[in-house]
């Protein structure tokens, strides 16, 4: 997250260094920048310290220290941002208002559904498109969790992510008629679909890991008309890199190409010709 905001910084603001209350860290360097102990940041005469976490509890025992501190600079939360502008959610509702005015045929599909926050906006921009939401429902499963363990991610497990339902999404959207639920792991879900899959105009990738991504872009790519789009997320993110690898492999067999976003785990957009 510190690295995400830290590519948010004005042009005329100077990354002067992280800060890290671990040890194991300070001395270090990310990004090329270094790992400073906040004592040690205060001798730089900041003039701003961001608080990349999410978390707001976190934030707020960080905020203290840095108060307690004696800093007179100013201090900037990712919430205080992120209650502002969220680029992600902007993206897809500058993306639906393209495939509208472009009358781009197809329907919405979403694959890492969770409790279904982006999949409520999916449905809300877009209500006369059915919308297919794949998920096992039940968290990250053990076989994906082995090949991210393959390619050096030690942080994910499985169940991660199973606070969810589908009644639960079901809920949160405004029109549920349009919503066909495929659970199970991806891509036997899909494989095991009684109903053939329409065309697409849109599609959303968040199940965070190498093999679901990668199966998504192959499966769904195929299926997208032409203008139509797929939203990646994660595609920078440091907790998930093999999103990146996922994403990396696909595009070069099939010689194509995204555009990066901004918001703080990198989404990346893929547009079919």
């Amino acid at each position: 997250a510190g690295a995400m905001a830290a590519r948010w910084l004005p042009e005329k603001q100077e990354l002067a260094g992280f800060i890290d209350n671990s040890a194991e860290k300070q001395g270090q360097y990310l990004m090329g920048v270094p790992v400073y102990s906040l004592k040690q940041a205060l001798e730089l005469e900041l003039d701003i310290i961001w608080i990349a976490v999410l978390n707001y509890e976190a934030a707020e025992e960080i905020a203290r220290q840095i108060d307690e501190s004696g800093f007179h600079g100013e201090i900037i939360g990712l919430e205080q941002f992120r209650s502002n502008q969220d680029i992600r959610m902007a993206a897809l509702r500058l993306i639906a208002e393209e495939i509208k005015k472009r009358n781009i045929p197809g329907e919405t599909a979403e694959l890492g559904v969770f409790q279904g926050v982006f999949a409520k906006e999916i449905n809300r921009l877009m209500p006369e498109k059915k919308l297919y939401l794949f998920d096992t429902f039940y968290g990250f499963d053990d076989r994906d969790i082995e090949i991210e363990k393959q390619i050096g991610n030690e942080y994910v497990k499985a169940g991660d992510f199973s606070d969810t339902g589908i009644e639960a999404v079901r809920a949160q959207l405004l029109y549920p008629e349009q919503a066909v639920f495929c659970p199970g792991h991806f891509p036997d879900s899909f494989i095991n679909m009684k109903e053939e899959l329409p065309g697409f105009a849109f599609v959303s990738l968040d199940p965070d890991l190498y093999e679901p991504v990668y199966e998504g872009l192959r499966i769904f790519y195929p299926l997208l008309n032409s203008g139509g789009m797929i939203l990646i997320h994660d595609y920078n993110s440091m907790q998930f890199p093999g999103v990146k690898k996922a994403v990396e492999r696909f595009c070069e067999e099939q010689k194509i190409y995204i555009v990066p976003l901004m918001d703080l785990h990198g989404s990346a957009v893929v547009i079919k010709p």
